[in-house]
């Protein structure tokens, strides 16, 4: 039985899987999605079969497979000198998809995460709804695209709020990237309805003295994190900090950690990276990233966190 990656070229974090798969004499197969056009995929039915191959393996998934990483599948083209119109690159890459998809037609395997139910968590009205019912503090927040609700949400917060994407954060450009980050509202005069009504966005009451925490949850395991900048160097959002910042592994109040992990079980996630503030004496929760980054922190904090994903990934 194999272990199947599913990822990108590029993708270092999940190098250390491959590492540790290699050491423990585990069979597997990485597919970087984006040589998908490059390696022949047969999918039979009736007599249902899922043939995938590389240059170096051939494998039945119906027959072979145990667990699936899905980590960050890349796109058909990414890196080809010879690319086709961006419309033939958006069909293909639609296709790929929808036939990498089907491999949850496939009974009884671990996924890790399952796609379905990543694109479930990934909705930040469902992680704070399904957060705050199990028990987790969450900032007051509203969503909004009207300026009359923003005004009542920003007299309600004594006019110290916060705005973030309440999607996906990044904006794509012909040649270039955009990253929305967490931004203090400090004058609500500022902002015009006919740009609120374009899209709905997240506003919270701004949690400004706050000590940052990253939780990485792996099945019943909890690895935890603070995160602290180096001088006097702050920020809203320690993203965009950089080099400024280190992760210090730690623990939080174990009734915490089991609500974290609780959280992830009620999504149906493996795993999830989760982020939490501390205010006070409070702690928020912020969101879950169903697929988030972790790469840093095997580096940065010496969390095994590779090695409990290769684990899980063994369990089956």
């Amino acid at each position: 039985m194999s272990i199947l990656l599913l990822s990108n070229k590029w993708d270092i974090s999940i190098d250390f899987i491959v590492n540790i798969l290699r050491k423990k004499n585990v069979s597997y197969i990485r597919i970087n999605t984006e040589d998908l056009i490059d390696e022949p995929v047969t999918v039979n039915i009736p007599n249902f079969s899922f043939m995938l191959k590389t240059r170096f393996k051939s494998i039945n998934l119906v027959q072979d497979l145990k667990s699936v990483y899905l980590r960050r599948p890349g796109k058909p083209f990414e890196f080809s000198d010879n690319k086709p119109k961006e419309s033939i690159i958006n069909y293909v890459t639609d296709q790929w998809h929808s036939l990498i998809s089907g491999i949850q037609a496939i009974p009884d395997i671990l996924w890790i995460n399952n796609p379905l139910k990543n694109n479930f968590a990934e909705i930040k009205i469902n992680q704070l709804f399904l957060a705050n019912k199990i028990g987790l503090k969450i900032p007051e927040t509203c969503i909004t695209s009207e300026k009359k609700s923003l005004e009542l949400f920003w007299s309600k917060c004594n006019q110290k709020i916060i705005a973030k994407a309440l999607y996906s954060p990044l904006i794509k450009d012909k040649n270039e990237e955009f990253f929305i980050f967490t931004n203090q509202i400090l004058k609500i005069d500022d902002i015009d309805e006919e740009d609120l009504k374009i899209s709905p966005t997240i506003f919270q009451e701004a949690l400004i003295e706050k000590t940052d925490y990253r939780i990485t949850v792996i099945g019943d395991k909890c690895f935890t994190v603070k995160i602290l900048s180096n001088g006097s160097i702050k920020s809203l959002d320690w993203r965009t900090l950089k080099e400024n910042i280190k992760f210090v592994r730690c623990d939080l109040p174990s009734d915490l950690e089991e609500k974290c992990i609780k959280l992830v079980k009620e999504f149906g996630l493996v795993f999830g990276a989760i982020d939490i503030v501390q205010s006070g004496d409070e702690y928020y929760f912020l969101e879950i990233n169903p697929n988030g980054e972790w790469g840093w922190l095997q580096k940065s904090a010496g969390l095994p966190i590779a090695e409990s994903i290769a684990d899980k990934l063994c369990e089956v």
